[in-house]
């Protein structure tokens, strides 16, 4: 399960996105386009598997300016809507500092995401395949968002200090995210519906018993 995006991602560690660890991660690399306004049009068809909440690595054709930029929206494989960050999911959009012909690169960490989304379910007694809505039923979930993005962290600097060449900050920040993980990990709760009737049978909270309603 998706509980954050890779945007999430992005006012914490913006430096990942260019990180060649995650090189086999790029779902479209230095694709020609234009960029007008928030409009983004691409030279050929490689948005097909883009999402709104990734984040493309626009870069201007003479390389004198990369942003990262979010995704807000894509209407075909061509056409998609970007932003620079927003703080807040009802701002209007924010035109980038780039403009014009333009070089598009979009890494996802979509694998890392769905594996943390699993393992948060799993703390619940929740099973998920990905392929399905999780069982059983699942309402009001409550902070799988911000621990999704800090255990998502967490395990893409697992990967980076697995490198031979770890750096004393790779292993800092891989400390860091570890903690915040495993503390927000213990705030996450959902609301069960057993017998599809349309109401919360019980409350699970990963450090509690659960409650169940008679």
């Amino acid at each position: 399960m998706y509980f954050c995006n890779d945007v999430d991602l992005l006012p914490w560690e913006p430096a990942l996105f260019f990180e060649s660890t995650f090189a086999h991660q790029r779902l479209v690399h230095d694709a020609p386009g234009t960029l007008t306004g928030n409009a983004l049009v691409m030279s050929s068809a490689v948005l097909g598997p883009i999402a709104p909440g990734m984040v493309a690595a626009v870069t201007l054709a003479d390389d004198s300016l990369t942003q990262l930029l979010e995704i807000t929206a894509v209407a075909d494989t061509t056409h998609a809507t970007v932003s620079s960050l927003l703080g807040r999911n009802d701002e209007g959009l924010i035109p980038p500092l780039t403009g014009g012909s333009v070089k598009v690169t979009i890494t996802s960490f979509r694998p890392q995401v769905a594996a943390v989304g699993d393992e948060l379910l799993a703390l619940v007694g929740i099973a998920s395949d990905r392929e399905t809505d999780p069982t059983p039923g699942a309402t009001n979930l409550a902070g799988f968002r911000t621990a999704a993005t800090f255990a998502t962290l967490a395990a893409l600097f697992r990967t980076l200090a697995a490198t031979t060449n770890a750096t004393t900050l790779t292993l800092s920040k891989l400390n860091f995210y570890d903690r915040l993980a495993s503390g927000t990990r213990h705030a996450i709760s959902v609301s069960i519906d057993t017998n599809n009737d349309s109401l919360s049978d019980s409350v699970r909270r990963a450090d509690t018993l659960s409650l169940q309603r008679t």
